[in-house]
């Protein structure tokens, strides 16, 4: 949809009659019904009439798209309550009359297209998109993704990454937001749909579905830990992640600034799965407690550090995957404090 230039024949401003031609003319040429545009013209002439003469009651403007004539009228109650309807003089407001339809029609215009943009972009919430960083104010980052605005708060920004105006980024679609100058949509590189949608477009059998996706924790501009399987026998769903000489795996690493990503192998067998979680750990032995959701993790004690993760974040990124409280602990004999998450 085209939004009309000013002085073209979206609305003559010379008459109200070939307003009404051209109120005719536009409805036809964008699919919008005649009905719902007189009622956005009509309204904006009732408000322009109080602005220019503040007259007593609510005031109403009908326009004829016949004869291009205004009647305007006022309901006005008294002090019993009793409501009349009162004629308003039009002549002197016939004159202003077409400028403030021309200006009502171009925003309502306006308002159609930045609202069938938001449908269309709401169809594809959560698919990755890809636009030019256009300014930074307050923090908060704005794309320019063509037909839309994408808003990227700070929390939905990779902490520490350098971005500046004129930057490519690609970005995932979160939700729309609300703006009466344009259409906007919050934007994140945070997410762990960020992170999904990443290896979907890298990973050729994610894509297809042979891999699938099946969990993610995540700690933006620090490390992920993203779990796979694979519905196909033979494939190697970690291995297919990873790609030749690892060239998916480090095309995935690029986009997110170096953050570490952990590919890890799901399993149905929960024991097996917390251990794989844990990785690069090497895990002895994991006991699963069912009713309370907690997995007793023994490793050697020259893998408890690693297990732990600095400042707890593999455990901690491990508990998040998998979904149980984790409790590490060395495998010796030797009385030690147990570390958990």
């Amino acid at each position: 949809m085209t939004l009309p230039r000013a002085g073209s024949r979206s609305v003559s401003d010379r008459s109200t009659g070939s307003l009404a031609d051209a109120l005719n003319a536009l409805c036809a040429e964008l699919g919008i019904p005649l009905p719902e545009m007189l009622r956005t013209v009509e309204d904006a002439l009732a408000m322009a009439y109080v602005r220019a003469f503040s007259p007593p009651g609510m005031v109403t403007v009908k326009l004829d798209t016949a004869s291009g004539g205004l009647d305007v009228t006022s309901r006005v109650r008294d002090a019993s309550g009793n409501e009349t309807v009162v004629v308003l003089p039009a002549e002197e407001f016939k004159r202003m009359a077409a400028q403030t339809a021309k200006h009502a029609v171009l925003r309502h215009i306006h308002d159609l297209e930045r609202d069938k943009v938001l449908r269309d972009v709401a169809e594809h919430r959560g698919e990755l998109a890809s636009g030019i960083v256009d300014r930074i104010e307050a923090g908060i980052v704005y794309v320019d993704l063509g037909r839309a605005e994408g808003v990227m708060p700070p929390e939905e920004q990779i902490p520490g990454e350098p971005l500046h105006p004129g930057r490519p980024v690609l970005v995932v679609i979160l939700d729309t937001q609300h703006n009466r100058k344009q259409a906007q949509v919050r934007v994140s590189r945070a997410a762990r749909a960020f992170v999904h949608r990443l290896h979907e477009a890298e990973v050729p059998e994610i894509k297809a579905g042979p891999v699938q996706v099946r969990a993610i924790a995540r700690e933006p501009g620090l490390r992920t830990k993203i779990a796979v399987s694979s519905s196909e026998p033979g494939l190697d769903p970690v291995g297919a992640c990873v790609g030749p000489k690892g060239v998916r795996h480090r095309a995935i690493l690029s986009e997110l600034v170096n953050e570490h990503v952990d590919i890890v192998p799901w399993s149905d067998d929960a024991e097996a799965f917390v251990a794989a979680a844990l990785g690069p750990a090497k895990v002895e032995r994991v006991t699963i407690d069912r009713v309370t959701r907690t997995a007793t993790v023994l490793v050697p004690r020259g893998q408890l550090s690693l297990a732990i993760g600095r400042d707890g974040q593999n455990a901690r990124l491990a508990a998040k995957l998998t979904g149980y409280r984790i409790d590490i602990k060395p495998s010796d004999a030797e009385p030690a404090p147990a570390e958990s998450t």
